[in-house]
């Protein structure tokens, strides 16, 4: 049985996984870090009360709580692989803490310090803020089907609206979408990119990247 104060990390890093399915997808070949590198990561992770544990085997890392534990494949020195489309980023700031990054790249990111560490947050906006006329935001408004093949299931929508001048993205969970550019933007409170493509077959929403990467056409409006 999954540990209680695991529950609430585990179901949030599995939500996105369950609503869309199993997605297939290539994995980068294995790849090798050396221990020391490895070592830094290990030691006990605590956000809002969940805490788990990331422990070095051999020359392997693993996440771990009471009833479960799950490998992490490495894909860099820095980054691995998680299972589904999860991937989990160790970033070690400039006082040695370190924070791990949980996302599915496309709406679910988590930033969870070992113990004894603090938060590194998402990189700041560009400045100044880019300002997006009201008219390019309206064409992205609308309802987003996935494009087939790429999950199991294919009823899941992405709903696009707009509150006053700001767009916001429902997928699972409301996030507010930051401009960046006129065509890109960041996904809420995170470091996640959503893109916004539009060409003579319509709007195409891209999400996330490499094997992460999910694409949805926008519904055609009647």
């Amino acid at each position: 049985m999954i540990d209680r104060q695991f529950a609430g990390i585990a179901a949030a890093m599995l939500a996105l996984v369950a609503a869309v399915g199993r997605i297939e997808a290539q994995q980068p070949a294995p790849l090798r870090v050396p221990t020391p590198l490895l070592e830094r990561y290990v030691g006990e992770y605590s956000h809002d009360g969940n805490t788990f544990k990331v422990v070095l085997s051999g020359d392997k890392l693993f996440q771990e709580t009471t009833g479960l534990r799950r490998a992490l494949e490495p894909i860099s020195e820095t980054l691995f692989y998680m299972g589904g489309v999860f991937t989990a980023e160790f970033v070690v700031d400039q006082s040695g803490g370190v924070t791990m990054v949980t996302t599915d790249g496309i709406d679910v990111e988590s930033r969870i310090p070992r113990k004894g560490s603090r938060a590194v947050q998402p990189p700041p906006l560009p400045a100044p803020a880019v300002r997006v006329p009201k008219s390019v935001l309206e064409q992205y408004v609308g309802t987003y089907e996935f494009i087939p093949g790429q999950m199991g299931r294919t009823d899941l929508r992405v709903v696009v609206h707009l509150k006053g001048d700001t767009l916001v993205r429902a997928l699972g969970t409301e996030h507010r979408l930051t401009p960046i550019s006129e065509t890109r933007f960041r996904v809420g409170n995170t470091a996640l990119i959503v893109e916004f493509v539009v060409d003579e077959a319509g709007v195409t929403q891209v999400m996330g990247s490499g094997f992460q990467q999910l694409l949805a056409r926008r519904r055609s409006k009647r």
